[in-house]
């Protein structure tokens, strides 16, 4: 009887917790869309966490609730997690609200192991006694990241003023306009990198409209940030924004979080190619090319995806 209880107990709480999660994130999407200085602040939450595969996975609605209640935040553990590390949480800290990936039954016929989402409480960083580690970025040559890709770069004299690279889908080829310098290039690359993802995964569906150039746009700020690249080119400007739909807000927030998912995505997909063709090339050439920010490896937080 108790165990029924405390149960029906859990469920409620659940149900109270995941309507308010889905008020702030609405919330959030309301107030961010848009806004040319506080998108580019939301990406760089999904560029921090989507990293750190061990934490959130890539999850836009995990990136807009972090993003609403801890911009700052950097790494996130819950309590255990933190006592694990002999670290604790400051008095009178809140915990974050965000959604939790907990294994469930394997079904019997596909012997898949099925996968819920609760709302949980996770704390970051800087709301304990641990203490972080700073930030390391170094690039020893930003041009080199277009030859980890296997799409072909060359320069293209026809390119008028205005359009820096362009990608090429039927020859799997950016061109590049001259008279650019290496590090001048390297945001218009990253940005054609992410339609070439954007290309993979589609295939013969995709083209270049408003809304996979927003995409591939975000997917090289991203990039930028994630590999210490200028994205000083980079302006948010209200016609960046592709045109949602019109029609609720729940509506709208689903637009946009699929978009959010979608920068992860692509941005994701380029950044692990980045990252294999930049280790192979410290193996060649026995030197230290670059280190992203938050690797991986340094993550050690809990499991948390959406």
């Amino acid at each position: 009887m108790n165990q029924k209880i405390e149960f029906s107990q859990f469920i409620n709480n659940q149900k109270q917790l995941r309507e308010q999660t889905g008020r702030l994130t609405t919330d959030t999407v309301e107030r961010v869309w848009g806004d040319m200085e506080e998108f580019p602040r939301l990406l760089d939450v999904a560029e921090r966490f989507n990293l750190m595969s061990g934490t959130l996975g890539g999850g836009s609605a995990n990136a807009l609730l972090i993003y609403a209640q801890c911009p700052h935040a950097t790494r996130l553990g819950s309590f255990e997690d933190w006592k694990k590390e002999q670290a604790y949480i400051r008095k009178g800290e809140k915990g974050l609200r965000i959604y939790v990936r907990s294994p469930g039954k394997e079904d019997p016929k596909t012997h898949r192991t099925k996968y819920f989402y609760n709302v949980e409480h996770r704390f970051d960083i800087s709301q304990t006694t641990a203490r972080s580690q700073p930030e390391k970025v170094t690039w020893a040559e930003p041009v080199e990241i277009v030859k980890t890709s296997d799409f072909g770069v060359e320069y293209d004299p026809e390119i008028p003023d205005g359009v820096d690279a362009v990608y090429i889908p039927d020859l799997k080829m950016v061109r590049v306009r001259h008279g650019q310098t290496a590090e001048e290039m390297c945001f218009p690359l990253l940005t054609e990198f992410c339609h070439y993802e954007q290309h993979r995964l589609m295939g013969k569906t995709y083209e270049r409209n408003p809304e996979t150039n927003f995409v591939a746009y975000c997917g090289g700020y991203v990039l930028a940030r994630r590999f210490g690249v200028s994205a000083e080119s980079a302006t948010f400007q209200r016609e960046v924004f592709p045109e949602i739909p019109s029609g609720s807000i729940q509506e709208k927030c689903g637009a946009v979080k699929n978009l959010l998912s979608n920068i992860i995505r692509a941005s994701g997909m380029a950044g692990q190619e980045i990252q294999m063709g930049i280790t192979e090339m410290e193996r060649n050439f026995g030197e230290y090319v670059s280190s992203p920010r938050y690797r991986p490896e340094e993550a050690r937080a809990g499991a948390l995806a959406v």
